[in-house]
């Protein structure tokens, strides 16, 4: 099956010419693009602030991009180089993208650690870094939140692959570059410290502790209030769930 046909599970399409109305990611890179995009999604999904709404928002653009190409690393051994600049959301918040700009790359003739820093560290200093710099700027949401919004995207996709069975090839390649994340070097991300650390689990680690360290503030989302608007793995419910144990 074509791999670009496997990111549509991640919601990443080719553009077909019919998308008329993009927002480009170059665009949303610019902090008064960005501020009234984000003011047209706060009233799409019932946001009560901006904060709020970037912080959904990064959650799903790491999603898109960040979830699909670790998922390849794994899957295909390769990844799709995306530029920045062939890329926008649609008003389905679906990444498409100029296919003949982009392209797939494989670790052929050269190591797979130096191949796989090489697409990690354009993955981060082009797309998410500058994006969660621009959101931290636009609405002073904490950079911590923000980054532990993408992590649970990594924790997530990791968590899902390992659990399918992977042959030993896949999980070998699986594990090695979740290490390699979550001991990078900052400037990988250029950024002085990694910000993923502190926020990456798997497996065992992940059990003992499902918890975030920060809320990601998904409560606050008025569609929220009608049912259980805590995330499972909402520190508040952490806190909450002491607090029973200890009035029990």
């Amino acid at each position: 099956m074509d791999r670009l046909f496997k990111l549509k599970a991640f919601d990443v399409y080719p553009d077909d010419g019919m998308s008329t109305e993009l927002a480009r990611i170059t665009g949303l890179l610019n902090e008064g693009t960005s501020e009234l995009y984000l003011h047209e999604h706060m009233v799409l999904i019932n946001a009560p602030d901006l904060r709020v709404t970037a912080s959904m928002f990064i959650k799903r653009y790491a999603y898109l991009v960040v979830s699909s190409t670790l998922y390849s690393m794994v899957e295909f051994n390769s990844a799709l180089h995306i530029p920045v600049s062939a890329c926008g959301l649609n008003k389905e918040q679906k990444l498409v993208i100029q296919v003949s700009a982009c392209e797939w790359r494989d670790p052929n003739g050269v190591k797979r650690d130096e191949w796989r820093e090489n697409v990690l560290r354009e993955l981060f200093t082009t797309h998410i870094t500058p994006m969660i710099l621009i959101l931290n700027r636009v609405t002073g949401i904490s950079l911590a939140i923000l980054w532990e919004n993408v992590v649970i995207r990594i924790n997530s996709i990791y968590r899902k692959m390992s659990k399918n069975e992977l042959d030993e090839v896949k999980l070998e390649r699986l594990e090695s570059d979740f290490y390699f994340l979550k001991h990078a070097n900052g400037n990988m991300f250029h950024l002085e410290k990694n910000p993923l650390t502190r926020y990456m689990k798997l497996s065992e680690e992940q059990k003992r502790n499902p918890y975030r360290k920060t809320c990601c503030l998904y409560f606050k989302l008025e569609e929220a209030a009608e049912g259980s608007c805590y995330c499972d793995n909402c520190p508040y419910r952490r806190n909450m769930t002491k607090n029973e144990e200890l009035t029990s």
